[in-house]
Order: structure tokens, then sequence, then C-alpha cells
């Protein structure tokens, strides 16, 4: 029998025993704080201006906020205006700390879309950067959590009777200064009761991002798992199951 819900979601079934296993939910590639202005589409072009003269900013650049992946660098796109053509460059901090300059990029297709890339080894948190003495908002540069297993199947839950156990497998978070994955640590599993999710268990996960957890249950729920979003790490969450 297969069951399909959010996500990619697998059920076998045998008279005395049920084994579910559920795909990782979406994890936006890009995020956008409140305060953040509309940022270009992430299929925009661009490119850096003629150097042969500075382009000047007209006021501050507003940038979304963005994931730091295994790539090389995180692509960061916001809004600003720039009175007459050329090249700009961004000075950049992190966590109040001064990281260095990137160039400023133009977006080729639509007026007043910028761009930044920064290095993923500069790490993440708070960002802001300054371009010709105007400072820009803030925003975040945050830490991608998945699973790293070739499947996506990141929860197993397996039921016989009243005894359930739930297996969260594989859920790592990037390291900024190698590109590597490492353990997340912990994750929460969480049960759907009363239209509200509530923590059931926060695993605690190995080195290899593994970890379980078993309970008696006679009422069926639905589950995911989760980590929230902070000023450096991505929210990670799996679809829903089906009651289990």
């Amino acid at each position: 029998m297969r069951i399909s819900s959010i996500g990619r979601v697998g059920a076998v079934i045998t008279a005395s025993a049920l084994a579910l296993s559920l795909g990782a939910g979406p994890v936006s590639a890009q995020t956008t704080t409140a305060a953040a202005s509309p940022a270009a589409p992430a299929s925009a072009s661009f490119t850096t201006s003629s150097v042969d003269a500075a382009a000047v900013p007209v006021g501050p650049a507003r940038f979304g906020s963005g994931v730091i992946t295994s790539a090389g660098a995180t692509r960061f796109v916001g809004t600003g205006a720039f009175s007459g053509p050329g090249g700009a460059a961004a000075s950049v901090t992190i966590n109040g700390r001064a990281k260095g300059a990137v160039p400023v990029l133009f977006s080729q297709t639509t007026a007043g879309s910028i761009a930044i890339d920064i290095p993923r080894a500069w790490g993440s948190g708070k960002v802001q950067v300054n371009i010709s003495g105007y400072l820009s908002n803030v925003f975040y540069a945050r830490k991608q959590v998945k699973t790293t297993r070739g499947d996506g199947y990141a929860l197993k839950i397996k039921r016989r009777n009243s005894k359930i156990s739930f297996s969260a497998r594989q859920i790592k978070v990037v390291n900024p200064s190698n590109g590597k994955y490492v353990s997340v640590k912990r994750v929460k599993l969480q049960q759907l009761k009363g239209g509200k999710w509530k923590t059931k268990k926060t695993i605690k996960l190995n080195k290899s991002g593994n970890g379980t957890y078993s309970t008696k249950l006679n009422k069926k729920y639905r589950y995911r798992l989760y980590t929230p979003r902070t000023s450096t790490q991505e929210r990670f969450l799996t679809s829903k199951t089906g009651k289990i």
C-alpha cells in the first residue's frame, strides 16, 4: 500500500507491524527577513558594471537573507539605487566583525536589483554591508540543515502494537569553513495534537546525524522532525506523516 502526502511517503503494512519513512520537506534556498526589500528572482542574471567609474549609491541598499550550502559563496539578492554607470564594492561585516569587500552585482534584466556573493568561509550570522558610506539593513547568512541520505528520507517510524519507535537519519548542518556537513546534534520530534505541533522529544544525534526514540502509545498521531530557524542556522522540517 502506498500513501502520498506533502513530501515523499512510502508505507509497508503487515498483520502486526507498520513501518513508515518520510522524506524531508523543502528547505528554502533563500529566505528574507521581515525588514528586507523585495528581491529579484533567483533566476535573474547579474553582472558587474564597467569599472572605469564608480557607481554612486543614492541611498542604502537592502538585502534578503541567504542560506549557506557547500557552495563556495552564498548569493544575497536585494535592491539599490545608483547614479550613473560603473562598478561598486560592498564592505561586509558578519556579527559585527569586518570580513572584507565583495563586488556589487547589477541585474541585467531588472532595474534596481542587485546582488552580492559572500564567501562561505566568512561564516554565518547577522550581516550588514557598507556601500560607499551607505549602511544596508541587517540580514542573515544561515547554515543549511538537511538529511544527507541519498533517498531523502529523514524520518523512519515503526509501530508494533502500542510500541512505536522513531529514527532520525543523517540530519546534518553545513560547516562553513570547509563546506562539509556535520551532525546537527539535536532535532525535535513533534506530534500534531489538538491542531498544534508539540515537541514530543528532543532526539540527540550521533556524529553521523542519526538518533532514535521509542515509547508506547495507543492513540495515533501525525509526526514531523523540526529544528527552528536561528540567526545562524536555517529551519529544517519534514512534511507531516499520516496518522500512525
